[in-house]
């Protein structure tokens, strides 16, 4: 199964990308899944004005084509995402509105960063995610006191976030594969 680790932060100075490369280093501890960083920086999405709603399948735009391309080659995510002003970033908005077909199906997780831990974005997230057909899972890693864990600008997660990050890929192959007996037991 391979599980995509979408950074939703572009803003300078971010941690999601940090906090995405500890959680790829726990995902190596799960053989049934590959993983990789999907980066929302690199991909420089404008904000959505294509004149055809992606629902319809018919992607005309180069980079909208390239973006549908990456992601049909997940088969479930992790969202990684700040909580500003008690959702998630517009940047990951965007980039969900950007496809349709892709996302459908699959299940993903959440890493979520911030006042509270960022529950209230992923709670904002899951809504959306819902509509695009996907399976959002329970089981997430909330990281209310983020500086904590940050050494030179690396994200050393606590015993307690580990636990939690294997849930969330034990989550992500369970739905992946229908609930058959691949999940490791921790």
């Amino acid at each position: 199964m391979h599980i995509q680790i979408i950074v939703g932060s572009i803003r300078r100075g971010r941690n999601a990308l940090a906090i995405a490369e500890w959680a790829q280093a726990v995902a190596a501890e799960h053989q049934e899944i590959t993983t990789e960083i999907v980066d929302l920086r690199e991909w420089k999405l404008p904000m959505y004005d294509l004149p055809k709603p992606p629902v319809i399948g018919d992607y005309e735009d180069p980079l909208q084509q390239r973006w549908a391309d990456q992601i049909a080659r997940g088969d479930g995510f992790v969202f990684v995402s700040p909580e500003y002003n008690h959702g998630y970033t517009a940047v990951l908005k965007n980039a969900l509105d950007y496809l349709y077909a892709e996302w459908v199906d699959k299940p993903a997780g959440f890493i979520a960063y911030g006042v509270n831990g960022g529950e209230r974005a992923i709670e904002q997230l899951r809504l959306v995610l819902l509509e695009l057909r996907m399976s959002p899972l329970r089981d997430a890693v909330h990281i209310p006191d983020l500086f904590d864990f940050l050494e030179d600008g690396r994200f050393k997660g606590a015993e307690h976030h580990t636990r939690q990050m294997h849930r969330v890929f034990d989550g992500l192959v369970k739905w992946g594969f229908g609930g058959h007996d691949l999940i490791s037991r921790r």
